[in-house]
């Protein structure tokens, strides 16, 4: 990782951008900025890791794919749509597509890991948070807000070790492949996505104290576990709240009332029995809480735009 390559030999020398990336697709009026092809990098599948060439800036660039940056070692700045971020040792900053970006010249010390990845894969990979309860399912959505308002997110993963060692597994994958490599930097970046999830709700819960040390993270995770007979005032009464100040909290922080929460957890029980059991449906509208199968039906439809019957089989075509 630290040893120094022929492009970054030349551009510790010359200080100017060499492009190992060929060819690129200048644009704008002044031809400002270029587009970054994406075939070059997904040949050998939908995930390409590399080391980013140090001593020389990155020119002003986008591309179609989304991008994960990580600090190996040292720093690195970084311009967004033209805001100077700074990345610390073990910190994550992921880009989405078509997204202006720029990389002022790195140090010697300064290692900076791109993982690049074909826009399917992040998509799949959030569709498996949200499909597992109403926790993961708001983090989910506050994630994806927060990378569509931004186009950006930075994550503080400098403690979490155990993304560390992923990371570090995936690039032993990249740059040493073997027999199934591409399998396994799919399977690494799953679990690394995991992790960064973990990261994510802990600074997003901490965001949350200013707010009498309102946490959100606790507070959904047992309506997760007790949505068939927990009620606001119930929840109110475990974690010493009032119940208006409580109900008005939830709405303002997941937009959602406690009712609209309920709701969303037994479609999401549901969902999850359906493409993972035999169960019959009227079991599982039982299971989740519905004694009318009608209003199940209805209200399943409502949330997946499937009746259970199609979507448990399109989940079966999908396994």
């Amino acid at each position: 990782m630290r040893s120094i390559n022929p492009v970054e030999e030349q551009q510790r020398i010359t200080k100017v951008n060499i492009n190992d990336v060929w060819p690129l697709d200048w644009q704008g009026t002044n031809n400002e900025y270029f587009r970054m092809p994406d075939d070059v990098f997904f040949q050998e599948g939908p995930i390409h890791v590399r080391k980013h060439n140090r001593f020389a800036p990155m020119p002003l660039h986008l591309h179609n794919f989304i991008e994960m940056n990580y600090i190996y070692s040292g720093t690195c700045i970084q311009w967004i749509n033209g805001q100077r971020i700074l990345l610390e040792k073990g910190q994550v900053c992921l880009l989405d597509t078509e997204v202006l970006h720029s990389i002022e010249p790195m140090g010697e010390n300064d290692i900076l890991v791109n993982i690049l990845m074909k826009p399917s894969i992040f998509t799949n990979a959030l569709s498996r948070f949200s499909e597992k309860g109403i926790l993961s399912h708001f983090m989910v959505n506050a994630l994806s807000d927060s990378t569509n308002h931004n186009r950006y997110i930075l994550f503080e993963s400098q403690s979490h070790e155990h993304f560390h060692m992923f990371m570090q597994n995936m690039m032993c994958e990249a740059f040493e492949p073997q027999l199934y490599s591409q399998e396994m930097l799919y399977q690494y970046m799953m679990i690394s996505m995991t992790e960064l999830m973990r990261v994510f709700t802990y600074h997003t819960n901490q965001e949350s104290h200013p707010e009498a040390k309102f946490n959100l993270v606790q507070i959904l995770k047992y309506i997760e576990q007790n949505y068939r007979t927990c009620s606001l005032a119930e929840l109110a009464g475990t974690f010493n709240y009032n119940v208006n100040y409580l109900g008005n909290l939830l709405k303002k922080k997941t937009g959602k009332t406690f009712i609209e929460l309920i709701k969303t957890q037994r479609m999401l029980h549901a969902a999850s029995l359906l493409a993972n059991t035999n169960t019959s449906i009227e079991e599982i509208a039982h299971e989740v809480g519905y004694q009318s199968l009608g209003f199940f039906y209805r209200t399943f439809l409502e949330n997946f735009n499937l009746t259970p019957a199609k979507y448990r089989k399109q989940q079966m075509k999908m396994s």
